[in-house]
């Protein structure tokens, strides 16, 4: 455990916080856009800071979406996705070689990084605020090539830089009109396949470092506490009573990142 030596108490604390908020988010409350932002502001090492977290928290994305589709494998509309995956592969190409890499020679620095990622989460509050709107002006429809090639090419891009294509995917799926256990089954797989396909690039440029993987190891036990806080405030109360406060942290923590860059 010598490379704990490396973290204070309160480094310890807000990153097993970010493990603990996306474990909650896998238990179906809606928090897991907040912990990357957190995640990157308190990660010690701000010179890398934002490839640093996020290739941190793949493996653990890994092992929460692989656990999760257990429970929803029976569920899954396989064919639903076959549409999404070769323009998310491209996605996840493009996007590794501008944000995970810092040797290319287009490659994006990580203030930059820090920036977008800022801005995508002012984004999904945007995105939150017109979602009904959306939504209601998205037609059902069956998946198509075409579709899936923009939803796909934006979940990969998304995803990579900052683990969030889930506003994307629901704007795929949300217009088959799934039955709810299915639209679970579906996204949840979509999830693990996406993250296992982004496990390629982040270790052949080096974003899964051996310290992190024994850093997540220690913190592991958070994220079932996570996953069962998440689903137990999931059931006893009211989506409208917490998702408007959800965002506005999500707004804070992005605008902060972004000012913390400059």
């Amino acid at each position: 455990m010598d490379f704990l030596a490396d973290y204070t108490f309160l480094d310890l604390f807000w990153i097993g916080l970010s493990l603990f908020l996306t474990g909650m988010s896998k238990g179906g409350f809606p928090v897991g856009n907040i912990a990357l932002p957190i995640l990157i502001l308190v990660w010690p090492a701000q010179a890398q800071a934002a490839r640093s977290a996020v290739g941190f928290m793949l493996p653990m994305l890994c092992l929460m979406d692989a656990i999760a589709l257990c429970f929803y494998w029976r569920k899954v509309l396989w064919g639903r996705l076959i549409y999404l995956m070769p323009a998310t592969l491209l996605g996840v190409v493009l996007a590794s070689y501008l944000f995970v890499s810092d040797s290319a020679m287009i490659a994006v620095s990580d203030r930059a990084l820090k920036i977008s990622i800022g801005v995508l989460g002012i984004v999904f509050v945007l995105y939150f605020a017109a979602k009904k709107w959306i939504l209601k002006h998205i037609h059902a429809s069956q998946p198509t090539w075409g579709k899936g090639a923009v939803f796909g090419f934006a979940a990969g891009i998304t995803s990579t830089l900052a683990h969030a294509a889930g506003p994307v995917v629901q704007m795929y799926l949300l217009p088959q009109q799934l039955e709810k256990k299915r639209y679970a089954g579906t996204s949840c797989a979509f999830f693990w396949m996406l993250n296992l396909v982004k496990l390629v690039p982040f270790a052949m440029l080096g974003r899964i470092e051996p310290d992190n993987l024994k850093l997540g190891g220690v913190l592991l036990p958070v994220i079932p506490l996570g996953v069962a806080l998440g689903w137990w405030l999931t059931h006893k109360t009211e989506q409208k009573h917490y998702t408007i406060l959800i965002y506005a942290v999500l707004l804070i923590t992005s605008v902060t990142l972004i000012l913390k860059a400059q």
